[in-house]
């Protein structure tokens, strides 16, 4: 379990003395990966929405190009990006810590077992050795470290609601997925949100550049004032999950 690293660091200090009109001399580009519920491709998503209303109040250009998951990493990871949204503690082990930068968090999720609305709920997966559970394909970035060390047969899918639905006809006997992005199809699930298997932030993470740390200095400042305000709240509606500033507390810590 690692501590947070507050993400600007002394980097910023140099950056502050930059004039905000500078954000407008070029475009941000950011690749949206689809994550239920938070990311889409109408640009409706509850993480967008958020960004957009921070970008409000900044003089800053960005275009968002919208990616199938593990095709969205790599595009931000062969410079096809500037930004991403997500990733963060992904991105710093694949790349290194200091290659990249992400700003206040958008939000806070959390991955559990799910099992059909009748079933009882499971608590780890010390309970489904030998047996199959279904996971989104791609979300094996965060859940690799979960799954290490258990014999379960992981069927993997494009979507939470084809892995609901392979559920339901009984190809697997649990799923994993996280909150909020499951919130629509809780009324169809049992799950104990006492035993957590992961948990974590999404951020918007960006290549560790001069422009960038510029970009993510007055970014974060607005997102932690619109979060505080309770605009957070209002644009994700049930989909909003309570977080504390993350500053002083763990950024990602996996639950044995």
């Amino acid at each position: 379990m690692k501590r947070f690293r507050f993400v600007f660091r002394a980097l910023l200090i140099g950056a502050s003395i930059l004039s905000a009109p500078a954000l407008a001399d070029s475009v941000i580009r950011i690749a949206v990966p689809d994550i239920t519920s938070l990311l889409t491709e109408n640009r409706d998503g509850v993480y967008q929405k958020i960004l957009h209303r921070a970008l409000d109040g900044l003089d800053v250009k960005v275009s968002e190009q919208f990616f199938p998951y593990k095709r969205a990493m790599l595009v931000f990871e062969q410079r096809g990006a500037d930004c991403i949204y997500s990733f963060t503690e992904v991105l710093e082990r694949r790349l290194g810590e200091d290659a990249v930068i992400a700003s206040f968090p958008l939000g806070k999720f959390t991955y559990y077992l799910f099992t059909p609305q009748d079933a009882d709920p499971v608590s780890s997966l010390s309970e489904l050795e030998g047996e199959s559970v279904g996971a989104v394909i791609g979300h094996e970035t965060y859940l690799d470290g979960v799954l290490e060390g258990h014999a379960v047969n992981v069927i993997w899918s494009k979507s939470d609601a084809q892995n609901l639905g392979m559920l339901e006809h009984q190809r697997f006997g649990a799923m994993i997925a996280a909150v909020p992005d499951i919130r629509p199809f809780l009324d169809k699930l049992s799950y104990d949100p006492q035993t957590p298997l992961l948990e974590s932030y999404d951020r918007l993470t960006c290549h560790n550049t001069e422009a960038n740390r510029q970009f993510l200095s007055h970014l974060s400042a607005e997102m932690k004032r619109l979060k505080q305000a309770g605009v957070y709240e209002q644009l994700a509606g049930t989909l909003y999950v309570e977080f504390e500033d993350p500053a002083e507390t763990t950024e990602h810590s996996i639950v044995n």
